[in-house]
């Protein structure tokens, strides 16, 4: 069974902590939310900020040792279960 899952980058220009969202919409959604909240702090910080990659990721089922290594923490579940990411867009305003 495969399907799909809508995730952004919560750092412009990192995919090392992606926030993810059922439906590309609430993840827009919550992208540009977060976005909000970073320019309602420091303007310096949000001037710098560039944009922020949504992807779509299909995810697929995991084996037992693909789930064994995610719970003894040898790789991580994107690791393990997606089959695919695509660049969607970015993400700025």
């Amino acid at each position: 069974m495969e399907f799909t899952l809508w995730a952004y980058q919560v750092t412009p220009g990192s995919d090392n902590i992606l926030y993810f969202a059922e439906n590309e919409a609430d993840c827009r959604r919550a992208t540009l939310e977060q976005r909000a909240e970073l320019k309602a702090g420091d303007p310096e910080d949000y001037e710098e900020m560039g944009a922020m990659a949504l992807y779509s990721f299909a995810f697929g089922s995991m084996t037992a040792g693909e789930l064994v290594a995610v719970l003894n923490e040898e790789a991580s579940l994107i690791e393990a279960c997606a089959v695919e990411r695509k660049l969607v867009g970015l993400i700025e305003d």
